[in-house]
């Protein structure tokens, strides 16, 4: 509670600098660290990924908890499968969801690397989520820390 009035983690400390919600940290360590950005250059495509960001944040994860917490865990998972056809549809095509690799594509690592724990699928009938599951939990980065 010291550190982040939500009590929650992450929680960054930078110098003197405490930062708080996994979007504004990854957003902060991007900016700091400029060499290797995860943000596309592009306004377009940078709004588009804040979109996404924003759409993991509330709508997947809100829902997740609410299938592992809610008092209403079968109704949670339904509307968990909808934001899952919303995404297989938007994957459509695509390597990644905004354009090249980026912190949008990173944003969604942590609940497909869970998705079991919430009792949904991620398979054949989600063609295009899964083959972007796959490509996301392969990179290095990732697959070593499985």
């Amino acid at each position: 509670m010291e550190l982040n009035p939500y009590a929650k983690v992450p929680v960054l400390i930078d110098g003197d600098a405490i930062i708080y919600e996994s979007a504004i940290i990854n957003e902060y360590l991007d900016e700091k660290y400029s060499a290797v950005p995860l943000m596309p250059k592009d306004l377009l495509q940078r709004a588009q990924a804040r979109i996404w960001i924003d759409f993991c944040n509330t709508r997947l994860h809100g829902t997740a908890h609410d299938v592992l917490h809610g008092s209403e865990p079968e109704k949670a998972r339904e509307k968990l499968r909808g934001h899952l056809k919303t995404l297989d549809r938007e994957m459509a095509g695509r390597q990644y969801i905004a354009g090249d690799y980026s912190l949008a594509d990173i944003t969604f690592i942590p609940f497909l690397a869970r998705r079991q724990r919430y009792g949904v699928a991620i398979d054949d009938g989600l063609p295009h989520l899964k083959g972007w599951m796959e490509r996301l939990l392969a990179r290095p980065a990732v697959s070593s820390t499985l």
